[in-house]
């Protein structure tokens, strides 16, 4: 009987160690994270409100890999490229996978719900959760991606277009950020999006 424990005990410790030698390996193989600083609680301090202007709670998009880059709708150039590029990033992920995106706009004064929804429908993934907010004023939006995520975030004298880089993020389920990504690098942040999602599944036991 003390040997079939021992041997149940072994077999179940050399099972741990395995799931815990996967897990490392697949962090191994991920880049150093922005700030190991779990993201949700800095981001708390500049609120954000959804397309029916209620105030955002973050707590859908914990314990999910997401998907993040700053946007307007009436840019032209970069965020469609950049909008596109986490739309076929969603759509090439399992549907059962912890995984979300979250579109924050740098021109919230024009960028209303109505207008946020009828962008959001050009890039929606059928059953993905997919969030689309706004910060308060144009100020904080271009605060927040300056001091949240070193991205630059300005309007030039004169000019109605807004200078902002070809850039998203990675956020892991713990919240450390891994980036930034530029539109064109799809294959190498589909690579780290696998990653972290397995690393997440892992982690919630799954």
């Amino acid at each position: 009987m003390r040997g079939s424990a021992a041997w149940l005990y072994g077999a179940l410790g050399g099972a741990a160690l395995i799931v815990g030698g996967i897990a490392w390996y697949e962090r191994m193989q991920l880049p150093r994270p922005v700030s190991s600083e779990p993201l949700w609680p800095r981001l708390s301090a500049y609120p954000l409100f959804d397309a029916q202007g209620k105030a955002f709670s973050f707590s859908p998009l914990q314990n999910r890999v997401v998907i993040l880059a700053f946007i307007y709708t009436r840019c032209s150039s970069v965020c469609p490229r950049l909008s596109a590029t986490m739309r076929d990033l969603l759509a090439g992920v399992d549907q059962d996978a912890p995984a979300a995106a979250l579109s924050i706009s740098l021109d919230p004064a024009r960028d209303t719900g109505t207008v946020l929804t009828t962008y959001a429908s050009a890039y929606a993934v059928p059953g993905r959760l997919w969030h689309y907010v706004r910060p308060e004023s144009q100020s904080h939006a271009f605060l927040l991606a300056r001091e949240v995520f070193g991205l630059t975030a300005a309007k030039l004298p004169g000019q109605e277009e807004i200078l902002h880089n070809d850039a998203f993020f990675l956020i892991s389920c713990t919240g450390e950020v891994y980036g930034p990504y530029a539109s064109t690098d799809f294959d190498k942040a589909q690579k780290h999006l696998q990653k972290l999602i397995r690393l997440c599944e892992k982690s919630s036991g799954g």
